[in-house]
């Protein structure tokens, strides 16, 4: 890599950093850390996406391109989802599904062979000089996935040095998703974003395996009213039980 490239790698990076904790939640994702995420891989559109394959279907969709960026919350079926879903578990955007391991940052020359990708359908809906990387993230239950994909033109695949990127900010951009996903539920008043602050605190204790009566000693309040707060938290969350708050509380921490 030259001076030139390096220094301008470097820029885009530092430009990054400065937008990891971006205000605006979107459907996903800020757009506009899309927007340099993109800058700083040099690829020419980036996607981030929430796909549900049991259903075949996206839960929502987020895009990045030279030409501006865009989301789609609840994609309307159409005949390219419909194609999409028709040739899915041929293609090798079906690996996570297939895969027990959603830590790694793969390119697409990593899961097929050129030859292979070009005779299968679905590079139909890409330019044949395209190539690919993807990260993925679970998203709930068994299909249930959050993915950023990446896609360069010209010939030039993405490098060790793209996927090293990406490897190091995996758990940045999932707190990125994660911290926004709670501004969401906050403003639609929904999930653990309703809570209030001493529910929150109650939560916690309960999750850190604390009983009622520890957590009225903690807090300096009664075990009545910690099975109060308890009750509230349930209706809130929309469960019935300590297990289940616990989890939701899990699915709304950085990770």
């Amino acid at each position: 890599m030259s001076v030139t490239a390096r220094a301008a790698s470097v820029d885009a990076l530092w430009e990054l950093h400065e937008v990891l904790h971006a205000e605006g939640p979107g459907v996903g994702l800020p757009l506009v850390l899309l927007e340099r995420l993109r800058t700083a891989l040099g690829c020419d559109a980036l996607a981030f996406n929430a796909m549900d394959s049991r259903k075949a279907r996206h839960r929502f969709g987020q895009a990045a391109t030279e030409d501006g960026s865009g989301e789609w919350p609840e994609p309307e079926p159409d005949e390219d989802e419909a194609w999409f879903w028709q040739h899915y578990w041929g293609a090798d955007c079906s690996w996570p599904d297939r895969a027990t391991d959603l830590t790694q940052v793969l390119r697409q020359s990593d899961v097929t062979t050129r030859r292979d990708w070009l005779a299968n359908p679905m590079s139909e809906l890409f330019p044949d000089d395209a190539h690919e990387v993807m990260t993925v993230w679970p998203d709930g239950g068994p299909g249930q996935t959050l993915r950023l994909l990446a896609w360069r033109e010209g010939g030039r695949d993405f490098d060790e040095n793209d996927v090293l990127l990406l490897e190091l900010l995996r758990p940045h951009l999932h707190a990125a998703y994660l911290k926004a996903e709670a501004e969401r539920q906050r403003l639609s008043g929904s999930g653990v974003g309703r809570l209030t602050g001493r529910q929150r605190d109650v939560l916690g204790l309960v999750r850190d395996g604390h009983t009622n009566y520890s957590i009225g000693r903690a807090l300096g309040i009664s075990e009545g009213t910690v099975r109060t707060h308890l009750q509230n938290i349930y209706a809130l969350l929309g469960v019935s039980s300590r297990t289940a708050a616990v989890m939701e509380l899990e699915q709304s921490l950085p990770r």
